[in-house]
């Protein structure tokens, strides 16, 4: 039979859970304004995660760990710079293309917002309202439009440094990216061993290893299945684009596998991208409309629903769960957080299973 809490008994419980509010909020608050160091910090782990194996591969046939991360980074450039190349000039005939595709949309979507009777009527509604208030009608010419001015050229000065600004910061971020890639792939399991070294005893050393081992596997398994929706969505995007006639079918696909990275936000700029490409090329809304929906059905089935479905097996996390995951970090670190939320969900996961404490969150996010 349980005695009842004391007085003190529900106050340090009452504290506990305080004190567990208080501490959520400061992760929170932690995550969302450290974002310029979390960010880099954790795409870094991600990319080292998927090239460990093939720097540990090479690592046996060179010898030296270093020497293997560079010449895997080195190479992941070079094909990142060989696939610019080859699609540089379908992308430079699009860019002379643009202006015209501009211009041709432009001259479409003016037929939708041309003044009909009904406009007419709003003005005429207008003018009655403004002679029963003022006694004059309104005024059906316009006013000239102001002078520029210096505000202007300031307006304008302030744009280039802001996006000057972004650029740059942009490309130091991308730097420190790489920076920290080859490091922790130079590194090896350095810092698996830091984590043992100050693990005490023989337990607590045996605990540590499994987790961190749990860890590898779980990224691992998401970043295989990141890997097979990519390549499934550009094969896809390819064909449904050849079979509907559009220009530069081999560049969407690889565009559409690069984008689905990043998890709704990725399909829905290809679907917006191929409706103006589409409407250009074609001239015709419901073939633009055709692509553009090839290209979410594609997404849908392959990248969403499969993928989604796939990672949450191989992660053995509840679809549910994954997808809440995604709206949380996408509102703290918008889409990055996007990208990071699964991998991240699945190391919380590891994580809480290890610790009594904290199996509810591990039941939680589990299926």
């Amino acid at each position: 039979m349980s005695l009842p809490l004391s007085d003190n008994g529900v106050s340090m419980v009452r504290g506990n859970k305080s004190l567990g509010v208080l501490a959520t909020v400061a992760v929170v608050l932690l995550l969302y304004f450290g974002a310029p160091f979390f960010i880099p910090l954790l795409v870094s782990l991600i990319i080292a995660y998927a090239l460990s194996p093939v720097v540990n591969a090479v690592s046996t046939l060179v010898r030296h760990r270093v020497i293997g991360a560079a010449v895997v980074m080195v190479a992941i450039l070079g094909l990142f710079g060989l696939a610019v190349w080859a699609w540089a000039d379908d992308a430079e005939r699009l860019w002379m293309e643009a202006p015209q595709g501009a211009k041709t949309l432009s001259s479409s979507l003016q037929k939708y917002v041309k003044p009909g009777p009904f406009n007419e009527v709003k003005k005429a509604a207008a003018d009655l309202e403004s002679v029963a208030q003022t006694g004059k009608p309104v005024s059906s010419v316009a006013a000239p439009p102001p002078p520029a001015s210096s505000t202007t050229q300031m307006s304008l000065v302030d744009f280039v440094v802001k996006g000057g600004k972004n650029v740059a910061l942009a490309a130091a971020q991308v730097i420190s990216v790489l920076f920290l890639v080859f490091f922790m792939l130079a590194s090896g399991d350095l810092f698996k061993r830091k984590l043992l070294a100050i693990a005490a005893d023989r337990n607590k050393k045996r605990f540590t290893m499994q987790v961190l081992e749990q860890i590898d596997d779980q990224v691992r398994r998401y970043l295989l299945v990141l890997l097979i929706a990519n390549i499934l969505v550009g094969i896809g995007t390819w064909i449904a684009f050849t079979l509907l006639g559009v220009n530069y079918a081999g560049m969407w696909g690889a565009v559409a596998a690069v984008m689905h990275t990043a998890p709704y936000f990725g399909p829905a700029i290809i679907a917006a991208a191929s409706l103006v490409a589409a409407f250009v090329q074609f001239g015709e809304w419901s073939r633009a409309l055709m692509v553009s929906g090839a290209s979410i059905l594609v997404a849908a089935l392959i990248g969403q629903l499969f993928a989604t479905w796939l990672a949450s097996k191989q992660t053995e996390m509840n679809t549910t769960a994954t997808f809440i995951g995604l709206l949380f970090f996408g509102w703290i670190w918008g889409l990055w957080g996007v990208l990071l939320a699964i991998p991240l969900l699945a190391i919380v996961k590891t994580v809480c299973e290890a610790n009594e404490d904290w199996k509810a969150v591990a039941e939680l996010l589990g299926r």
